[in-house]
């Protein structure tokens, strides 16, 4: 009764509505819920016109190698925007198969992070890490004798810092190397830093 009643004020809050004034997603999206560690979570975007960035994330010039940009497209993998990843929130809140993974070190998702997200670091996804055979488990793929079955894996949308972070690259590098479908995974390459850019909720 209780998950009926939340997943009915998620898709209430989620419905799109027209407003005249403020600081909106989109025309007609002021808000979007989404479940981030067992609560319900509005993202909005920031409301005051005048707000600017204070923190990393105004940071222009980062020494490259290692913080170099990264490429629009990894393999076969699908690179999305924004408005993609609303959409893959609302997949969230409807419990489907579906992991929006962020992918930094545990002390840049302490930081912040998108809600929503589950902390999977990118060094535990790498061949030869110790947890990769119980992640892979996780995500839904089944050891065979020799290699893995991925037929009934997650959708992973996945993201590091933005377009000068290689940590979501390296992710999704691996796990396409380990044998992850590439159609399964989606990235989201502007990442944290054009989520804030956009005044858009953290947690």
């Amino acid at each position: 009764m209780k998950k009926n009643l939340l997943q009915a004020i998620i898709f209430l809050l989620s419905t799109p509505l027209l407003y005249a004034e403020g600081v909106n997603i989109t025309k007609d999206i002021k808000q979007i819920t989404t479940i981030h560690k067992g609560k319900v979570v509005t993202i909005k975007r920031n409301q005051d016109p005048k707000h600017r960035l204070s923190n990393n994330f105004t940071k222009t010039s980062r020494e490259c190698p290692p913080f170099c940009i990264q490429p629009m497209h990894i393999g076969k993998v699908k690179t999305v925007g924004e408005l993609e990843l609303f959409e893959f929130l609302k997949d969230l809140n409807n419990e489907s198969k579906t992991l929006l993974l962020d992918v930094r070190t545990i002390e840049w998702y302490k930081s912040n992070t998108i809600p929503g997200s589950i902390n999977l670091p990118f060094t535990m996804l790498e061949k030869g890490s110790k947890y990769i055979d119980k992640i892979l488990k996780i995500l839904g793929a089944d050891k065979l004798t020799k290699g893995w079955d991925f037929s009934n894996v997650q959708i992973l949308m996945i993201y590091s810092n933005g377009v000068w972070d290689a940590q979501a690259a390296a992710a999704i590098e691996s796990l396409v190397e380990l044998g992850y479908p590439e159609d399964k995974i989606l990235y989201y390459r502007g990442g944290m830093q054009n989520w804030q850019n956009l005044g858009l909720t953290v947690k």
